[in-house]
């Protein structure tokens, strides 16, 4: 997910600050929601621009798994810099690929692209990358469509206004497919009630 500065206001004003900290837990072992610019794990500054905060109200904490014995969130900062920086490298391979041409005009898209590990090395498609705007107010319910479409590995229940890869197919090895199957209808039921 790629967003501009206009995005980056959007999203502040609409999504509480505890829900960025759990984005990675939602998108499961099937795909993976990537947030273009966003870190956790350093000062404001970590990338030379200043980063700007997702969860206002925390703080940078070098041991932020635990405040007082109790599970805390770490902070989350949004680089523009780094945003920029991914969406013109992920430009650059997509068009060295021969994908539909993508440049980053905001305010909120969705990228999406086929990638699959290989050994530790992760295999991305980049000719299957495609793009779309995507309102604030749907992403929870776009997690939500996107883990059941990889779950039965059928794009087409997905929306027509979400991205999905060109022609990069895969296999899951069905352990996973089972444990994401006991995973979905508590998502579904959390992003479509």
């Amino acid at each position: 997910m790629f967003w501009d500065y206009r995005g980056y206001r959007h999203l502040t004003n609409q999504i509480a600050g505890e829900a960025w900290s759990r984005w990675h837990h939602s998108s499961g072992d099937f795909w993976d929601l990537f947030l273009a610019g966003c870190y956790a794990y350093g000062s404001d500054d970590y990338y030379g621009d200043r980063g700007l905060p997702l969860t206002p109200g925390t703080e940078y904490n070098e041991d932020w798994r635990t405040t007082g014995g109790q599970y805390a969130f770490p902070q989350m900062l949004w680089s523009e810099r780094q945003s920029n920086k991914l969406a013109r490298e992920l430009s650059a391979e997509a068009r060295r690929a021969g994908a539909p041409a993508w440049d980053l005009s905001g305010p909120l898209e969705l990228v999406a692209v086929g990638a699959r590990r290989d050994g530790e090395e992760v295999d991305i498609d980049w000719a299957s990358l495609r793009s779309a705007p995507v309102s604030t107010s749907a992403l929870g319910a776009a997690v939500s469509d996107y883990t059941e479409a990889h779950i039965g590995m059928n794009a087409d229940i997905l929306p027509g206004d979400l991205p999905v890869p060109g022609s990069f197919e895969d296999c899951l090895p069905r352990e996973i497919w089972w444990e994401l199957v006991k995973k979905v209808g508590l998502l579904k039921f959390l992003f479509h009630h």
